[in-house]
C-alpha cells in the first residue's frame, strides 16, 4: 500500500466507479479519491493502480466502506500496479 500512496501523490486520473469504494480509499491511502464512473484508455508507458477484491460478490451486491475495509483488513482486497509495456 506504501508504494500505491507514494505514485498517486504525484497525482491521478481516478476511474472508481463505487462511491464507498473511493470513500475507503481515500482514508486508507490519505490522498483524495473521488469517484469518477467512467472509461479510461491506456497507452504504452502509462500506469495504473488497482485496487481489487479477492471474493466475488453477489450481482447487484453493493458494499458499504465499512465492508470495503473489513475486506482490505482480513486480506480479501489488495493494491496491484499494472503498467503498459507496448
Amino acid at each position: 500500500m506504501e508504494e500505491a500512496k507514494s505514485l498517486l501523490r504525484e497525482g491521478f486520473i481516478s476511474a472508481v466507479g463505487h462511491q464507498s469504494t473511493a470513500e475507503i480509499l481515500s482514508v486508507l491511502l490519505g490522498v483524495e479519491v473521488p469517484f469518477n464512473r467512467t472509461a479510461i484508455t491506456m497507452r504504452a508507458g502509462d500506469a495504473l493502480v488497482v485496487f481489487q477484491l479477492r471474493i466475488r460478490l453477489q450481482e447487484g451486491q453493493i458494499l458499504s466502506a465499512e465492508e470495503v475495509k473489513a475486506l482490505y483488513d482480513q486480506g480479501q482486497a489488495s493494491f496491484m500496479l499494472v503498467e503498459v509495456v507496448g
